[in-house]
């Protein structure tokens, strides 16, 4: 039966609404693949903060949005922001063990590293088969010189991943502050093959170095790491690496 001109608005406003309601849909979608995917931190932000104004996210999906939003502004160094977006991550999901590790890597970065093993504890107890966390709680407690609790965190973390970057430079560091010169050079060896440009391996290898009286290898690591990042002698002091220290 033919529709009545009344009838036929009401069905144009029907279909009108059902292809904005696609097309809002598909737009929220695409912002929550850039919110989790876009690998620029400004990108990262802008499209994180949509999707989290827009309120349509079902709360694993919004404290995503918040982690992944808090790892852009770490990346950019604004940690205070990054700290808040981790904190109501994890106050929607307390389950997420990425979150509470990458809550714990701002920390470390503030130097609190008390606060920063808290978290990895947290990270550790939600996901005990985390290499990263384990390294990085290898590293906050080697700042803090628990050596050997820290080493067997390292170990662990190579156990469960071997040859992992990040678990090779923090038991090289741990290593440097045992004392244990041959063997932090060989970890400073095997992290460097995979990060050549590292200030802080080349840095720490050269102190190894020099300690096993190679005077000439040890300042020129030392020399390359400077040429790298012109303050890395007043970072790694700050971490318990000096020369004069270690003699």
């Amino acid at each position: 039966m033919p529709l009545k001109p009344a009838s036929l608005v009401v069905l144009v406003s029907a279909l009108s609404a059902g292809i904005a309601g696609m097309a809002r849909t598909q737009d929220y979608d695409q912002l929550l693949r850039r919110c989790y995917t876009e690998s620029l931190p400004d990108q990262v932000i802008a499209s994180c903060s949509l999707v989290i104004s827009r309120g349509a996210a079902d709360r694993a999906e919004l404290a995503t949005a918040f982690k992944n939003r808090g790892n852009a502004y770490d990346d950019k160094g604004e940690y205070a922001r990054a700290l808040e977006d981790y904190d109501q991550a994890v106050t929607i999901n307390p389950l997420d063990a990425d979150a509470f590790n990458s809550r714990g890597t701002t920390y470390t970065a503030l130097a609190r590293y008390e606060r920063a093993i808290l978290d990895f504890d947290e990270a550790i107890r939600l996901n005990p088969a985390s290499p990263l966390a384990f390294s990085n709680r290898c590293f906050a407690r080697g700042a803090l010189d628990q050596l050997e609790q820290a080493l067997t965190d390292c170990s662990e973390a190579l156990h469960l991943k071997p040859k992992n970057p990040g678990a090779l430079g923090s038991r090289a560091f741990i290593y440097l502050k045992l004392r244990r010169y041959e063997a932090a050079i060989a970890d400073y060896n095997s992290k460097l093959r995979e990060s050549p440009d590292d200030a802080y391996a080349l840095f720490g290898r050269g102190v190894a170095k020099y300690m096993k009286g190679d005077l000439r290898g040890g300042d020129g690591d030392i020399v390359a790491s400077q040429a790298l990042k012109p303050d890395i002698a007043e970072d790694m002091a700050k971490l318990g690496i000096r020369l004069q220290s270690l003699r």
